[in-house]
């Protein structure tokens, strides 16, 4: 009886363990980075001449892993962090440039105004002056709304520096972050071989590095390769930054001797491995570039690369345009006083005081444009009149310039107005420059949400595609643990008939 009794506590023994293992899956279905188990069964061969079996034992408690479908889910998740960190940042670019008028009653008052609107109304106002040169009142209604430009603008810029600043900032809190799971999947990696080393399974350390693995994907885009001894060698855009015990640390200080790519805007900001973190500064030279194409940081980086500058250089020519070509119109004209209009330009950059001429013409940034502090004091400054005259009643009362001014929202005016100046200032409309600028961030904005919507539909594919396999799926748990627990008392009730057996033998002896 001895054998019947080995074969049927075999079965208990593996019997439980399968039920350990159902109850482990049920009770870790929502734990992030678990991969379900499945006790691995198999039959002790019998030593006598029947070739009957000594019972079942368990092999190992294994992992159901797919090494394809869990890289699949990292690319993806990696590609779906990118698309939403860019949106994230062309969006706020977007809620720089509003297009709606403001409700507010103050000409000089931008929040939230539509610079369009805002420059359509001051062309428009100009045939006030027109209309009534000698009046005070419409030329103090053109330098308010002149005014008015220059705060949007200035404000605008200001936004873009903040957002600019605001996304810097993320990436170094990114970058921290990452460096933080560098150092968790080191340690797991000698964890994990001492632990193999020791005869334990390994498998609750291998559930902590796919999560460890997972937050590095959405934030750097990773790729893992799984080494024979158990450990995780992780890399970043084809650079190992996790061997082992060993893992390197990331910065954005470059190393020393370090030149950013050619045609690039300044500051270029990049992430940069190190060796170690004793060596993340900018007095070793140790560090190599690591190129970042997935996960959230692809993202932040291209915004502050590419989208942010590119913005910021647009508003600028905004800026340019509207300050050139309304002081080169100027330019043509006489103020009340019969002074030439290039004496006192309307918009100058920063606090200069100097005069203007189409020939040289000065560059305007949307941070630094600023009005005519002795325009805005005297608005009779204002160059309206365009014919010479010989009295100060002919000037004053003559709104030529200010018609021809009025007449500037039209891009092919502001052409006319340049090519009375070949070679010397290249005007340009700043209607259209901002139509430009609205619309190339507006596309953008869609694009942007597309990407994300359809990289959505392609990590949610990836995610049930290797939940399916390493996912637990609760209802097929309590199935098998019903039927585990049915296979416990089937062992069970052999040992009690062979108990019972037992006992009769004894009595009838």
């Amino acid at each position: 009886m001895d054998p019947g009794l080995s074969i049927a506590a075999s079965g208990l023994q593996a019997s439980m363990t399968e039920i350990d293992v159902a109850t482990e899956n049920i009770a870790n279905a929502q734990t992030p980075g678990y991969v379900a188990e499945s006790a691995q069964l198999a039959e002790v061969p019998g030593g006598g001449t029947l070739g009957v079996g000594a019972g079942v034992q368990v092999t190992t408690v294994a992992q159901l892993t797919d090494a394809m479908l869990a890289a699949n889910n990292l690319q993806a998740q990696g590609a779906l962090s990118s698309a939403s960190a860019l949106q994230q940042v062309l969006t706020g670019i977007e809620s720089v440039f509003p297009l709606g008028q403001s409700s507010s009653t103050s000409a000089t008052s931008s929040t939230n105004t539509s610079i369009a609107g805002q420059l359509s109304s001051f062309w428009s106002a100009w045939d006030s002056i027109a209309q009534d040169p000698s009046s005070l009142a419409p030329r103090t209604e053109v330098v308010n709304l002149a005014q008015g430009l220059v705060t949007s603008l200035n404000e605008a810029s200001a936004q873009l520096a903040q957002l600019y600043q605001n996304t810097t900032s993320q990436v170094g809190t990114d970058v921290s972050q990452v460096n933080t799971l560098l150092s968790q999947a080191a340690s797991l990696n000698t964890s994990i071989v001492e632990s193999s080393g020791g005869g334990a399974s390994p498998n609750q350390l291998e559930d902590q590095m796919n999560n460890v693995v997972s937050q590095l994907a959405s934030l750097a885009g990773v790729h893992v390769t799984m080494q024979p001894n158990g450990t995780a060698q992780i890399s970043i855009g084809g650079i190992t930054v996790v061997q082992g015990s060993q893992a390197d640390t990331l910065s954005t200080d470059p190393p020393q001797g370090y030149v950013p790519p050619s045609g690039q805007p300044s500051p270029w900001t990049t992430v940069f491995a190190y060796p170690s973190a004793a060596a993340a500064s900018s007095q070793s030279a140790d560090g190599v570039a690591a190129p970042i194409t997935g996960g959230a940081l692809a993202g932040l980086l291209q915004g502050l690369n590419t989208s942010i500058p590119q913005y910021q250089q647009q508003l600028d020519s905004v800026a340019n345009d509207l300050a050139n070509t309304v002081n080169t119109q100027l330019f043509q004209g006489w103020d009340a006083t019969g002074t030439s209009g290039g004496a006192y330009p309307l918009f100058e950059e920063g606090s200069s005081t100097a005069t203007y001429s189409p020939t040289a013409p000065q560059t305007y940034t949307a941070s630094g444009i600023s009005l005519n502090a002795k325009v805005v004091q005297d608005p009779t400054l204002l160059a309206a009149a365009s014919g010479q005259s010989t009295t100060s009643v002919s000037y004053a009362n003559d709104g030529g310039n200010a018609q021809a001014m009025a007449e500037l929202g039209a891009p092919s005016s502001v052409a006319a107005l340049a090519a009375l100046y070949p070679g010397s200032t290249a005007l340009s409309s700043p209607d259209q420059a901002y139509q430009t600028l609205v619309e190339g961030i507006g596309s953008l904005v869609q694009n942007a949400d597309a990407t994300v919507s359809s990289q959505t539909a392609v990590a949610d594919q990836a995610q049930q595609a290797l939940q399916a396999v390493s996912g637990v799926n609760q209802d097929t748990q309590l199935t098998e643990l019903m039927q585990y627990q049915a296979n416990y008392q089937a062992s069970a009730k052999v040992v009690s008939v062979i108990d019972s057996t037992l006992q009769s033998l004894l009595a009838a002896v």
